[in-house]
């Protein structure tokens, strides 16, 4: 019965010419022919069971009206694929502009859809209805590429276009959506009064599964453009829940001949924090030394001793030191004067805020504890090192360690080393990053040497109270081969911003670590002591100087910094300078 399906699509077209009542009465006359046709083909709706695994994705083959179609007054479009699909997706995929008052009804009959509107459509405009890349087969392939059908109402087709990428991992591009907005060109305060959280945009088009987008049937004029992963699917970008991005600037639209191409959006990896932060208890470790936890991190920047106000029996307690817990990112330590055995202290924090700038409201941060009776007489403990017998260390690594509480030291030389079974030792030099934590970095190495000796003298430590311990830990590790560094070298052109710095990021391809160069200006670069292997290099214009990439800002309205990536990952070999590695900023 396959051989009906040529003559559905043939059947289809001879309605389009008709209008009006005769029109309607003719569709529904054909709907049952055409379902009878349509499931004799399908076999009631289902692909005949056996044969090969199905790995082919769907398509469409045709369209009623078909694209480019002028003075279209018909009230339903029918698309026809080249299998059945899974249907309780497609509507979530599939995005109409004008965006209609109400959306459409869909009605399937075998492998065509029918989008039948419920209102008429607008006089004289150009519609886009674009089929998304998510679009599934039964057996879950996906259209992959975004298929967009431009008919209108009226005697002409706006045809301008906007065409660029996504980036960003394939898991949050999935479900991304390009939001446009015509900008009015009598409107001054277009930035001011744009609110895409509660307004739709005037064109939308999908992402592709390989990041492209296309946005079709535009008018000529200016354009702001944000991508957002619309989890609700609503057409409304809501803070808070939506990952977005934005462009460098307004896109602008001046012919219908030549596409606007090269838009690139740097999609974020999750939605904005916009939750503040909260004080959530209080307890006292010590008779000088108590802790705070929060809902979340705070900014390091701001855990400073002025920023905690402890009271205790009616009177103020000074502060000599805060630091975050090594052990809990959640926690606060505080060091202060020695407080009474059972008594009630009250603690209020000030001017804290969160990573990602949330500021902490007065309501949520303060607490309360009941004072323990202890003195402080318990030495500081050393947390587990990163590497261990099963762990291998490699020269020149660091070796990061953490202690349970704030501690100091009148000399940090020959703390650490690591000494070989057979008698030589290789010294480290160390240094206090934190109250907390220290780094400790090689000297020497131990050449050829399969397992070590770390040894840690925690002599050298005592915590704040002056408690410390005379003990040496020594941790039994195996000692990988020396890891060989190179050097990348390159050079930075932006003739529109040549004094502004630059940062360039080079991401392990493999491990995920990334290493930056800030404050690079446009003329040469060089990357040394990387260690070898394969590397994604990008790079963005670092405009507001604080070393991190800014995406932009939806409300209120802010333009991302200008980010590039090199074509492909570079190879960092052992003693070896790769250069030409020339990134250039338009």
């Amino acid at each position: 019965m396959n051989r009906f399906r040529p003559r559905l699509a043939e059947l289809l077209r001879s309605l389009l010419p008709l209008r009006g009542t005769v029109q309607v009465l003719i569709v529904i006359a054909a709907t049952p022919i055409l379902s009878l046709l349509c499931s004799c083909a399908g076999g009631q709706g289902t692909p005949p069971p056996g044969g090969p695994a199905d790995s082919i994705p769907p398509a469409i083959i045709s369209t009623i009206p078909g694209n480019g179609t002028l003075n279209f007054h018909g009230q339903s479009i029918f698309v026809e694929f080249s299998e059945y699909l899974e249907e309780s997706n497609i509507a979530q995929a599939i995005v109409i502009t004008p965006i209609p008052a109400e959306p459409p009804t869909l009605d399937w009959s075998g492998t065509t859809l029918e989008l039948a509107f419920r209102k008429p459509l607008l006089e004289n405009r150009t519609y886009a209805v674009t089929f998304g890349s998510g679009i599934t087969d039964l057996a879950r392939n996906r259209l992959g590429t975004p298929f967009t059908l431009r008919f209108s109402t009226g005697d002409r087709i706006d045809s301008g276009r906007i065409q660029g990428r996504v980036i960003n991992s394939s898991k949050v591009r999935a479900k991304a959506f390009v939001f446009a907005y015509l900008i009015p060109a009598d409107s001054a305060r277009f930035s001011d009064t744009l609110r895409p959280d509660s307004v739709r945009p005037d064109f939308i088009g999908p992402v592709g599964d390989d990041g492209t987008f296309t946005l079709e049937g535009l008018p000529m004029g200016n354009f702001r453009l944000l991508a957002v992963v619309d989890d609700a699917g609503d057409q409304i970008f809501t803070p808070g829940q939506d990952a977005i991005g934005l462009p460098i600037g307004d896109v602008r639209v001046v012919s219908a001949e030549k596409p606007v191409t090269g838009v690139a959006i740097r999609l974020r990896p999750a939605a904005d924090d916009m939750t503040p932060p909260a004080l959530y208890s209080a307890s006292s470790i010590a008779r000088t030394r108590s802790e705070i936890r929060f809902s979340e991190p705070i900014d390091t920047a701001v855990i400073l001793p002025r920023n905690f106000e402890l009271t205790a029996g009616g009177a103020s307690v000074p502060v000599s030191a805060a630091y975050r817990s090594a052990a809990n990112r959640l926690a606060v330590q505080l060091i202060h004067a020695p407080l009474a055995a059972g008594a009630e202290a009250t603690i209020h924090a000030t001017n804290l805020r969160d990573t990602i700038g949330n500021p902490m409201p007065d309501s949520a941060s303060t607490g309360k504890f009941t004072v323990t009776g202890g003195i402080d007489t318990i030495p500081p403990s050393l947390l587990p090192l990163e590497i261990d017998s099963a762990h291998a260390y490699t020269f020149p690594d660091s070796i990061r360690l953490r202690f349970d509480e704030g501690v100091g030291a009148s000399s940090l030389e020959g703390a650490v080393s690591l000494r070989d079974t057979a008698g030589p030792r290789a010294a480290f030099r160390t240094t206090m990053i934190s109250p907390v934590e220290l780094i400790a970095r090689p000297i020497d190495t131990l050449y050829g040497a399969a397992r070590g000796v770390v040894e840690i003298n925690l002599e050298r430590f005592t915590d704040l109270a002056g408690n410390r311990r005379d003990s040496i830990v020594k941790v039994m590790v195996p000692i990988g081969q020396t890891r060989q560094n190179g050097t990348l070298q390159g050079s930075i052109t932006d003739s529109a911003a040549p004094g502004v710095a630059h940062v360039i990021v080079a991401r392990g391809t493999t491990s995920g670590v990334e290493y930056r160069k800030r404050g690079i200006k446009a003329g040469p670069w060089e990357f040394t002591g990387l260690p070898e292997g394969e590397y994604e290099i990008s790079a963005f214009r670092d405009s507001d100087g604080n070393g991190e990439y800014n995406y932009g800002s939806a409300v209120p309205y802010r333009p991302a910094e200008l980010f590039i990536a090199w074509s492909g990952p570079v190879r960092v070999r052992p003693r070896w300078i790769t250069n030409r590695i020339d990134l250039m900023f338009r």
